[in-house]
């Protein structure tokens, strides 16, 4: 049988073929590049707690405790209008997360006078009630099931506080991202896992 391409014409279309490859290699980094903005993430927002927008009771602050606020919301309960604070808790299990935060209200003048504590299903869920005057903070944490020693999010705590008004005047405190006060927080929260 006689080949159909002669032994030149096949070293001549191999040689070009290998010299092709070679110039697609050499020249492949500045084809279908994207022009470098140094704009790979979205800038983080300000903590909504530490922006100072809707500081808590006595400008307590969570020092020790990593959270992060997933809404705050004023909302009609039967004592009148209240503020509610969502965030969860990291790195921690629900008995530190309780101290922080009931730390971060006595270092500002506010006092423990009644705690329950309800463990289901593994989960604990614990509320303490303080108080400074006439101003009453309620504290609820509760643990998530099934998180070890690698789980970031440990649980989430919910904050039951005075209604404040916007305490600075700072694009920030207009902004949901920052503030957490989304418009509709109630329609969008989850319900609790108790």
């Amino acid at each position: 049988m006689l080949p159909l391409v002669s032994p030149r014409h096949r070293r001549v279309g191999v040689a070009a073929g290998v010299i092709a490859v070679l110039v697609v290699l050499l020249f492949s980094h500045s084809f279908g590049r994207a022009v470098p903005t140094n704009n790979y993430r979205p800038l983080l927002t300000t903590d909504a707690i530490e922006s100072g927008c809707y500081p808590l009771p006595g400008d307590a602050k969570f020092d020790g405790l990593a959270y992060q606020v997933r809404w705050d919301e004023d909302v009609e309960t039967p004592e009148g209008k209240r503020r509610h604070l969502y965030g969860q808790y990291d790195l921690v299990d629900s008995v530190e997360a309780q101290r922080l935060l009931v730390a971060a209200f006595t270092r500002v003048g506010f006092d423990e006078y009644g705690s329950q504590e309800l463990t289901k299903n593994g989960i604990r869920t614990v509320d303490v009630n303080l108080a400074k005057g006439d101003e009453e903070v309620g504290i609820t944490v509760t643990s998530l099931p099934g998180t070890s020693a690698e789980t970031l999010v440990r649980g989430e705590f919910e904050l039951d506080l005075p209604v404040v008004a916007k305490a600075k005047d700072d694009p920030v405190c207009d902004s949901p991202s920052s503030t957490k006060r989304w418009a509709d927080a109630g329609k969008k929260r989850r319900e609790p896992t108790r």
